[in-house]
């Protein structure tokens, strides 16, 4: 079956975690559940601070027995910082993996023995499937379509799935606020792990009062960081934009007033924005 396209993640970078007491490690830092992940089962999670704002996000698999962090390059460095870090005393090696290649596969692709990793994206099954092999097996998507970072952050903007290193800010953003709840990146019954407490009051103490949505423009020219008001209420802001597909932190409350009245938002500047629900 022709794949329609595919998206290389091409600043994908792999660290391997082993030793006797690797899992305990990580189990104490990341916000999902670390025996969760199996050779069959790929995880999403995060790194927070100890006020549970957002280092760093990645995908772990797990393969000879050893864990696979697959981070972007712009997260690589603190992130190998903050494991160096945390470690102390555990008994753990840490090291860097050059061979691997990452992709999501939009479309049918027949699996066999060169994949590492195929499966649905931990995230949200509507953005694709996710493609781990080794660098020299890479030619298996030669003759199918390669999109760009724009046209996947569209498609991740139309899911309400941040693209970390272009919509978060580190050592500020929440995890709450931008969705990552609904992304499988948080288990809510493994105990504690770095930036638990914050994170964990959010929830339950119904703290959240804005967060992030997708929209589409219907009319208007928007900018990154524009204030979304009209006459009576300010909305909140644009967080970013691909084509007509809008990422935008709104009030709760207003924003599911609109969203339940399946009405859109007309701003003073004139924009009009869709919610894409």
């Amino acid at each position: 079956m022709t794949v329609p396209y595919f998206y290389k993640n091409s600043n994908s970078r792999f660290l391997c975690i082993e030793g006797e007491d690797s899992s305990d490690f990580l189990q104490n830092l990341i916000t999902n559940d670390i025996y969760k992940c199996t050779k069959e089962n790929i995880i999403y999670s995060c790194l927070l601070t100890p006020q549970g704002k957002f280092i760093s996000d990645f995908f772990i698999f797990k393969k000879d027995n050893k864990y696979i962090i697959e981070i972007h390059s712009f997260f690589y460095e603190t992130f190998l910082k903050k494991l160096s870090l945390y470690k102390l005393r555990s008994k753990v090696i840490i090291n860097e993996i050059t061979n691997l290649c990452s992709y999501s596969i939009f479309g049918e692709l027949e699996n066999n023995f060169n994949y590492i990793i195929f499966c649905a994206d931990p995230r949200n099954k509507k953005i694709g499937i996710k493609l781990i092999c080794k660098s020299e097996n890479s030619e298996i998507l030669n003759n199918i379509k390669e999109i760009d970072e724009k046209k996947y952050h569209e498609i991740l903007i139309q899911n309400t799935v941040p693209l970390s290193h272009y919509d978060l800010e580190g050592n500020k953003s929440l995890l709450l606020e931008n969705n990552f709840e609904n992304l499988n990146s948080i288990s809510w019954d493994k105990g504690c792990y770095v930036g638990q407490e914050l994170t964990a009051r959010m929830k339950y103490r119904a703290l959240l009062k804005k967060r992030i949505y997708s929209l589409t423009v219907k009319e208007g020219a928007p900018n990154i960081e524009q204030p979304i008001k009209d006459e009576d209420n300010n909305y909140g802001k644009i967080i970013n934009i691909e084509n007509k597909s809008i990422l935008a932190m709104l009030k709760i409350e207003l924003a599911e007033s609109k969203i339940n009245k399946k009405q859109k938002i007309k701003t003073n500047e004139g924009l009009v924005l869709e919610f894409i629900v």
